[in-house]
């Protein structure tokens, strides 16, 4: 589909694919839109009985994404006879979903710099990048309204490029998380279900970034310079506060929310870094590494998996975390490196 958009006189034209579910066989009775394409919430909302419809608006300038949005929105009501519509944008686009809320009935937000500011539902999430990019998130000065929720996704980078980054890339999926909150969201708009308590991090869950005692270990790229509010770290330099998904909790390496640029003339390094813990006593002795080795933290294999089975379960309870993804977690952890 495609539809033109209206601006202080200039004509743009926004494209888009559709997606049907295959149930129910009379058709959606609601729609997602996404402004990028998702493997992680796509397949969910079909799943759930959602159309979803992948709107190209990253080629709109910035000051058009808004109207262009609330217009299709308000058309698509019409068009498709589709009461709920439900939103899902990150950074930019996510904003632009913000100034447009009164055409949706939820969304699902991903780094945005705004809120809505009208009572639609909604669920904010963000990770640990927007606290040590060149330009770090500001923390809202008040609580989320009642028709919102904010979830800290500890130890995730939005950014997985591997181009021109000196550590190895934190890749940890932020995509179990956002699939649970978008059930969540779905139960909420649909039947009033409320969604799971807010994990965002207090104030006394960040501190300046210089005061944190960094582990000293190896290949750890140096924090980024400059004054910024981060959070909080354990022995490990992994984060301490808000939603610790079972493989944060449990884990494998130090997942950090920046890294370092090997080549000073190519492109930035936008990733996070993720330095693996030796996998036994020996192997953490040879290279200095003060991190306890997984074999020296969890004994054996069998109580790993096992904890990690608690662990997934309890988010499971919590409506954190969906139980296929839960039984992944555990299924991983079967196959962890000791």
């Amino acid at each position: 589909m495609s539809a033109t958009v209206k601006l202080d006189g200039t004509s743009y034209e926004i494209a888009g694919t559709l997606a049907k579910p295959t149930k129910p066989p009379s058709g959606a009775k609601a729609l997602l839109i996404e402004t990028q394409p998702s493997d992680d919430v796509k397949p969910l909302a079909l799943e759930r009985g959602l159309a979803v419809l992948t709107l190209d608006v990253g080629k709109l300038p910035d000051k058009a994404r808004e109207p262009a949005l609330r217009d299709v929105v308000g058309h698509l009501r019409g068009a498709l006879k589709i009461k709920r519509v439900l939103g899902r944008a990150q950074g930019a686009d996510a904003d632009a979903m913000s100034g447009a809320s009164s055409a949706f009935d939820g969304l699902l937000l991903h780094d945005a710099s705004r809120e809505p500011a009208v009572p639609t539902r909604f669920i904010a999430t963000w990770g640990a990048d927007a606290y040590w990019r060149e330009k770090p998130r500001v923390e809202f000065a008040s609580a989320a309204p009642p028709n919102g929720r904010r979830f800290y996704l500890a130890g995730i980078a939005a950014s997985t490029a591997t181009a021109n980054c000196v550590a190895p890339i934190n890749a940890r999926p932020s995509a179990p998380a956002l699939r649970a909150l978008f059930a969540a969201l779905d139960e909420w708009t649909a039947k009033g279900v409320a969604p799971p308590a807010a994990r965002a991090p207090l104030d006394a869950d960040l501190a300046p970034a210089q005061d944190l005692k960094w582990p000293k270990i190896p290949d750890l790229p140096a924090p980024p310079e400059g004054a910024r509010r981060v959070p909080r770290i354990d022995a490990d330099g992994n984060e301490i506060a808000a939603l610790r998904l079972p493989d944060l909790a449990l884990p494998v390496a130090t997942f950090a929310g920046f890294n370092a640029q090997k080549d000073k003339k190519g492109p930035p390094c936008a990733a996070g870094a993720a330095i693996p813990i030796a996998a036994t006593k020996s192997d953490r002795e040879k290279s200095a590494d003060p991190r306890p080795a997984l074999v020296e933290r969890y004994g054996s294999r069998a109580y790993f998996v096992a904890t990690m089975r608690v662990i997934a379960d309890k988010l499971v309870k919590e409506r954190l975390l969906l139980q296929q993804d839960a039984d992944a977690y555990v299924a991983a952890a079967r196959s962890a490196p000791f």
